[in-house]
């Protein structure tokens, strides 16, 4: 599956002050899950994957602020916790492209940071 994202920002007083990915309707857990999870545990959930990508563990569970995941080889599975009534509460994503994801977001929101500490932003 193709997991489409665009890079939005919020401002404060008129500046870009944090960097998130929107993903499209579909998969906006994804939004969740990125925005309450891989903003503040990154480090966290790639060493998760890469404990299972290197079968070291069969697979990971966890919860975070908003959502709980479960890694498995192939697929994890992300559940939003406060996803409202009749809202889709899950998403099944492959690892591997979980990976590349969350990668990505650490480029984006190291060049951002980059772009601000330089004042371009």
């Amino acid at each position: 599956m193709n997991y489409n994202y665009a890079i939005k920002y919020l401002e404060f007083e008129g500046k870009k002050d944090f960097l998130y990915f929107a993903f499209e309707e579909e998969t906006g857990i994804l939004t969740n899950f990125f925005t309450g999870e891989v903003v503040n545990f990154h480090k966290t959930i790639l060493e998760q994957i890469e404990q299972v990508l290197s079968k070291k563990k069969r697979h990971v569970e966890c919860s975070g602020n908003e959502c709980y995941w479960n890694i498995g080889l192939k697929e994890t599975l992300i559940v939003d916790n406060f996803a409202n009534e009749g809202e889709p509460s899950e998403i099944t994503v492959e690892t591997s492209e979980l990976k590349r994801l969350i990668d990505e977001w650490i480029a984006a929101r190291d060049k951002f940071k980059e772009q601000k500490a330089k004042g371009e932003i």
